[in-house]
């Protein structure tokens, strides 16, 4: 597994081109005009592991002792690394109303999605980075690890109501490639020449890894977006944005490769770092699937979509306080995720430029700062640059993860 956990790291940040957007400003739209959006969102973060470590991983390098030790120290009941990577292309027109009604028009999308998710229990991080001969008689439990990296495109069609952007979506779902892996009642007890390993777990995998859109799968999911207004008590309006998106499956393909493992083990004579230093190609590589007693089958897979569910609040362009307070939420169904919350202020420099700061909590992350800025071109284009996380740009050792935003409007 070792020798796979670069390339599945470099598939997630394959270059593409903000979909379930959490920086948006909301304008006024013109009924008549179709609009053209570029949506890009990319981060990673964990809530333990700090950008030293996971550097390593991305970039290569030595992981240090003094890097793994304080890795080690900030382990806790919940080590999550995780991200997300999704590109957007979507198109409004009011030309065409699908349902025969004007006040609502056409809309189509095209999008690519990665997203990475794992929690390590802290007695497996410890083993696979020093090995076990430091907990010799202690019995290291590897219990709720999980793993997932899920990539795949959507095209979809819907409809919009002009005077507000809400919108609802059918999409297709192409599954790209998969795999998914989680452990239950499982442990490892070292003596002086003995191993004793249970694991119990399940999980699946995709056939190939290449090329980039794989066609291993297909599905179905639908996507919801929704503006409501309502004023304050001092007669301003304003906007909440409600968001409900993958209500749907991905079919994985009868090539798909389904895990399942329910076995006690012994080994004598053999040292985890024996295996973790082992070049690749050695003659001596083990075949831990049959020593594990893992067992394999081929066949389709039916697996639901990551749901994700967001409500913000939105500054206005339209809104004559320059100063406007922003904050929202957003989780995502699974298990690494922890509920994400923000909170910050959006500031009107000028017509033409904009700017917002936030702080925020959750997801696979801890407490970041973010920036976010807007440019409009007349009434022609909107840009917007951003991130969540400036922290992780400006430390390794304290900065737990990196994001970078970028959207594009365009009215023609």
């Amino acid at each position: 597994m070792k020798k796979f956990i670069p390339l599945y790291i470099a598939l997630f940040f394959a270059p593409s081109v903000m979909a379930q957007e959490l920086m948006s400003v909301y304008e006024a739209p013109d009924e008549e005009k179709s609009v053209l959006q570029i949506n890009s969102m990319n981060y990673y973060a964990s809530n333990r592991y700090n950008n030293a470590l996971t550097d390593k991983f991305l970039f290569g390098g030595t992981i240090t002792t003094d890097i793994k030790d304080r890795a080690l120290n900030r382990l806790g009941s919940l080590n999550s690394l995780g991200g997300q990577a999704e590109q957007e292309l979507l198109f409004y027109t009011p030309a065409f109303s699908p349902i025969g009604d004007e006040r609502y028009g056409f809309m189509v999308e095209i999008s690519d999605h990665h997203l990475l998710s794992t929690h390590i229990a802290s007695d497996l991080f410890q083993t696979l980075m020093y090995g076990n001969a430091g907990t010799l008689g202690d019995t290291m439990d590897f219990g709720f690890t999980h793993a997932q990296y899920l990539h795949y495109q959507k095209v979809g069609i819907g409809i919009y109501e002009k005077s507000t952007m809400s919108s609802i979506r059918l999409n297709y779902v192409i599954g790209s490639r998969a795999f998914e892996g989680r452990l239950s009642n499982s442990w490892m007890l070292s003596q002086t020449d003995t191993i004793s390993l249970q694991l119990q777990g399940a999980g699946y995998q995709t056939d190939r890894f290449s090329p980039y859109i794989g066609l291993q799968g297909s599905g179905v999911s639908v996507d919801l977006n929704y503006n409501f207004k309502f004023e304050t008590k001092n007669g301003r309006e304003q906007i909440l944005n409600l968001q409900v998106n993958n209500l749907g499956f991905i079919y994985w393909n009868q090539s798909t490769i389904d895990y399942g493992v329910d076995s006690l083990v012994r080994y004598t004579g053999f040292d985890v770092q024996d295996f973790m230093n082992e070049p690749e190609g050695a003659e001596n590589n083990y075949n831990f699937q049959d020593t594990l007693g893992i067992d394999r089958a081929r066949g389709n897979v039916l697996k639901a979509l990551p749901i994700e569910f967001s409500i913000q609040k939105l500054p206005m362009r339209e809104s004559d306080k320059k100063l406007q307070f922003i904050g929202g939420f957003k989780t995502l169904l699974t298990s690494d995720y922890f509920p994400y919350f923000y909170g910050g202020a959006y500031y009107a420099v000028s017509d033409a430029f904009t700017g917002s700061t936030r702080l925020s909590y959750g997801g696979f992350g801890r407490l970041q700062w973010g920036l976010n800025l807007n440019y409009w071109a007349g009434d022609k284009a909107r840009i917007s640059l951003g991130t969540f996380d400036m922290i992780g740009f400006i430390s390794k050792t304290y900065g737990h993860g990196r994001s970078m935003h970028l959207s594009a409007n365009f009215n023609f």
